[in-house]
């Protein structure tokens, strides 16, 4: 069980949160930080960063998506997706071709190098969800699915 210094976050600390949503809400943030952390040290050890990997995994998804439906699949703005692909064409994982009926729009496809890439990052994501869970009784990762499910509803009725 992790019990460190930066456990506490003292800009949560207000007045009408119980101290046990306070605790829950702390260990949240916490586990969501590290596993950034984890995503970002893994991806970045094969020479990509985690939005170029989901730009990777959609555009795998949909071979000659557009990049404004990229965009909104990645839920960036379309000038994050410019520089991402840019990075991404440079490496040599993706090539872009101009839609044979809008010449206008440029469709977005892997090249070979890109589709090793991905393979590479399935593995990687493999062990992430494996570092993540380990300890975890199968019990235990369907509850924290529903409390997950509970919890972004809750936040999706927000936004």
């Amino acid at each position: 069980m992790f019990n460190g210094e930066s456990d506490y976050i003292p800009f949560l600390k207000s007045e009408g949160v119980d101290s046990i949503s306070l605790k829950v809400f702390q260990s949240f943030f916490r586990t969501a930080r590290f596993h950034s952390q984890l995503v970002f040290k893994m991806t970045s050890e094969k020479g990509i960063y985690p939005g170029q990997a989901m730009c990777l995994w959609f555009i795998s998804q949909e071979p000659g998506i557009s990049q404004r439906n990229l965009a909104e699949k990645l839920h960036v703005a379309p000038p994050t997706v410019t520089h991402m692909l840019q990075k991404l064409e440079k490496a040599g994982f993706i090539v872009r071709r101009d839609d044979e009926h809008d010449q206008r729009l440029s469709r977005i496809y892997l090249t070979d190098t890109g589709i090793t890439m991905l393979n590479t990052l399935k593995g990687t994501f493999a062990e992430i969800i494996h570092i993540s869970l380990k300890g975890l009784s199968s019990e235990q990762q369907e509850e924290l699915v529903h409390i997950f499910d509970i919890m972004s509803s809750n936040i999706l009725r927000e936004l």
